[in-house]
């Protein structure tokens, strides 16, 4: 199950690092100190951290668009940055996925009569 929790993990901790490069201090730690609620066992934990995740992968889209149009500006390359922020997003799309997976069903206790 560790192997499962990494990921998710990760997927915050990419943000907050992206954040702390712009100095903005107070999502960083938020970011940071997020995943903690994974050690919480209670059925709405998956629920949480999979709205959690769909909001940062739209970030790194919203980052993403914006790096797209600062490039084009400036007239640099723009598509190696672009694919390389495409694998963010789907590393933290595939964060999401992982609360599919019967070990972290049975974990945190829900069920899809069980919301």
């Amino acid at each position: 199950m560790f192997f499962r929790i990494v990921p998710i993990v990760m997927s915050f901790w990419l943000l907050a690092a992206h954040f702390l490069r712009f100095g903005a201090m107070l999502p960083c730690i938020i970011l940071l100190v997020y995943p903690l609620l994974l050690l919480i066992r209670h059925r709405w934990i998956p629920y949480v951290m999979s709205l959690s995740l769909g909001l940062v992968a739209l970030k790194w889209l919203q980052v993403t668009y914006d790096m797209v149009n600062v490039r084009l500006m400036m007239g640099d390359d723009w598509l190696r940055m672009s694919i390389i922020m495409a694998g963010v997003v789907c590393f933290t799309l595939v964060s999401i996925s992982l609360f599919q997976s019967r070990k972290l069903i049975a974990f945190y206790g829900f069920t899809s009569s069980n919301p």
